[in-house]
C-alpha cells in the first residue's frame, strides 16, 4: 500500500494492516488514529478497485462530526466522497438508494436497526456489501443486544469487515465474543455465546450473573483473538502532555451520613440478586450526590435533597477555573444544580439535545467560545475530539463504567493535545463512590494487561516473520 507521509509511521502500519486483512480488528487507545488509518486504508482499496464503497458504523455523534471532520482534515482523504444517513425514514432510505454515487456511507449505531432492515432489499453483489466498518465496536460486546445479534445476523453479506476500538474488552474476556463473532462471522469461536462461555468460564453464583474464566483460559482466548488485531507498540504510542487525576474526597455531614447507613442497612435486607442489587447500589449513588429520588425510578426526577457538598464542591472548581472546563455529571438531578450555578442555557451534551445543536457545541468548544461543558459520559464517552477547546475536566461521581471513565477522559487526552490534561472527581468518602472509583480501575488494569499481550504477541509475530525472511 501507498504510505502517506503526513501519517504517523504507526498510523501507516495500521493502514498496511487493513488492507491487507478482509476481516480485522483495530485495538488502539483513543487518540491514536484509528479514524484515519482506517480512512487511507479505505481510500487505497477504491483507488486499487478492491472495493466501491464502504458503510462506516459508528456512535451517533462520531458519524455526524468526527468521521466527515476527519475526512475534511487530511489532504488525502478529502478526495473521499461521502453521505451521512440522517433525517426521518424517508429521507434516509432515498440516500441510501442514492449509495451508489458515493464512496462512504456513514450511519449513526442509534439507527443500525432500520439500515439493516432496509439493505435486506438489497442484492449480495451490492456496493453496500463491499467493506463494512465498525467505529466502537465494543459497544457491541452484549451478547443479548438487539443491535449486535442484528449485526451477526448478517454480517457475512460484506465481504470485508473491520472494527475498530480503544477498548476491545473493558470489563472481562467474556466482552471479546460478539465484536468477534459480528467481525470474523463466527470463524474464531462458532456462533453461540453460551455455548463458547460454558466451554471457557465457571459461574460465580447460582443465578449465573458473574462468570470467571477457567485456570488457563483467558490466556488462551487471548492468543486465539491476537492474530485478528493490530495494535500499537509502547513506542509508537502519541506523546502526550501529562494527565493528572486529583482525587477530591468530601464527608457526608451526620444527618446525610444517617441517611445513607438507614439505606444500607435498608438495602442489606435478604439476598439481593443482580437486578435489585444495581437497585440498591443506585440508591446509594443517590445520596452520595446529595440528593435521593423519591419516585422509584426517578422518571418524573421528584426528588429530596441529602446535602449540598458536591454543589458546593463544584462551586468551587468553577470559580477557581483557569481555562475551558469540562463538567461530567451523572444524574438529571446533578444537572440541576450545574444549571442553578451556571445559568440554564449552560452548553452541554446529554440526552434531548439534538444533533445540530450537539455539532454546534463541539464546534464552539474547540474554538475556545465555551467556559464551561456540561457532558454525561454515555453521550460524550466516545469518539469526539474536544481536545482542542481546553484540558481541564471534572467529575460529580466516578462512573461505573471503566470503559466510559477512560473514554470520556479521552475525548481530552488524545493526540492534538498540546496542554497538561487535570482531571478531578468529588468522591464522598465511605461510599458507593469508593467502590466505583475502584472498579474503574481494577477494570483499566485489566484491558491495559491485555493490550500488553496484544503487544507482545504482535511483536512476537512480526520477529517470526523476520527470521522466515532471512
Amino acid at each position: 500500500m501507498r504510505q502517506k507521509s503526513e501519517l504517523r509511521p504507526y498510523q501507516n502500519r495500521i493502514a498496511d494492516h487493513l488492507y491487507a486483512h478482509d476481516e480485522a480488528l483495530c485495538v488502539v487507545r483513543p487518540g491514536g488514529g484509528k479514524t484515519v488509518s482506517a480512512l487511507t486504508a479505505i481510500e487505497e482499496l477504491i483507488l486499487d478497485k478492491v472495493i466501491r464503497h464502504a458503510i462506516i458504523i459508528a456512535p451517533k455523534r462520531v458519524a455526524r462530526s468526527v468521521w466527515p471532520d476527519e475526512i475534511e482534515q487530511w489532504a488525502h482523504a478529502a478526495g473521499l466522497t461521502y453521505q451521512v444517513l440522517k433525517g426521518g425514514p424517508m429521507e434516509r432510505d432515498m440516500q441510501l438508494r442514492s449509495a451508489h454515487q458515493y464512496q462512504l456511507t456513514i450511519v449513526g449505531i442509534d439507527i443500525v436497526g432500520w439500515l439493516l432492515e432496509q439493505l435486506e432489499r438489497y442484492a449480495d453483489d451490492h456496493c453496500l456489501f463491499d467493506l463494512l466498518v465498525i467505529d466502537e465496536v465494543s459497544k457491541l460486546r452484549d451478547p443479548t443486544g438487539k443491535r449486535a445479534k442484528m449485526l451477526a445476523k448478517q454480517a457475512k453479506r460484506w465481504r470485508m469487515r473491520w472494527g475498530l476500538t480503544g477498548t476491545l474488552r473493558p470489563n472481562s474476556a467474556q466482552d471479546l465474543f460478539m465484536p468477534a463473532r459480528v467481525i470474523m462471522d463466527g470463524k474464531l469461536w462458532g456462533r453461540s455465546f453460551y455455548d463458547w462461555q460454558k466451554k471457557h468460564f465457571y459461574p460465580l453464583d447460582r443465578n449465573g450473573y458473574n462468570w470467571a474464566p477457567l485456570p488457563d483460559h483467558e490466556d488462551q482466548l487471548n492468543a486465539e483473538i491476537s492474530p485478528w488485531i493490530v495494535t500499537l507498540a509502547d513506542d509508537e504510542m502519541p506523546q502526550l502532555p501529562q494527565l493528572s487525576v486529583i482525587v477530591d474526597r468530601i464527608e457526608l455531614p451526620p444527618a446525610a451520613r444517617a441517611s445513607y447507613h438507614e439505606m444500607e442497612e435498608r438495602l442489606a435486607i435478604g439476598d439481593i440478586v443482580a437486578a435489585s442489587a444495581a437497585v440498591a447500589t443506585g440508591k446509594l449513588a443517590q445520596i452520595a450526590n446529595g440528593f435521593l429520588y423519591t419516585e422509584e425510578d426517578g422518571a418524573r426526577g421528584t426528588s429530596v435533597v441529602v446535602h449540598d457538598e458536591k454543589t458546593q464542591w463544584l462551586k468551587d472548581i468553577i470559580e477557581e477555573a483557569s481555562g475551558p472546563t469540562i463538567i461530567i455529571y451523572e444524574f438529571r438531578e446533578d444537572l440541576r444544580e450545574i444549571r442553578k450555578l451556571l445559568g440554564e442555557d449552560v452548553p452541554y451534551l446529554g440526552p434531548g439535545v439534538i444533533d445540530s445543536r450537539s455539532e454546534g457545541i463541539i464546534r464552539n468548544w474547540n474554538v475556545g467560545k465555551i467556559p464551561f461543558l456540561v457532558m454525561h459520559p454515555a453521550s460524550g464517552g466516545h469518539g469526539l475530539n474536544l481536545q482542542h477547546g481546553g484540558s481541564d475536566m471534572c467529575w460529580m461521581s466516578p462512573t461505573w463504567s471503566p470503559e466510559l471513565w477512560e473514554q470520556t477522559i479521552a475525548r481530552l487526552y488524545r493526540s492534538g493535545q498540546t496542554r497538561p490534561v487535570m482531571v478531578r472527581v468529588c468522591v464522598a468518602a465511605n461510599t458507593v463512590d469508593v467502590m466505583k472509583l475502584n472498579r474503574v480501575h481494577a477494570k483499566m488494569s485489566a484491558q491495559e494487561a491485555f493490550e500488553q499481550y496484544l503487544r507482545d504477541a504482535q511483536s512476537e509475530r512480526s520477529h517470526a516473520n523476520e527470521q522466515r525472511c532471512v
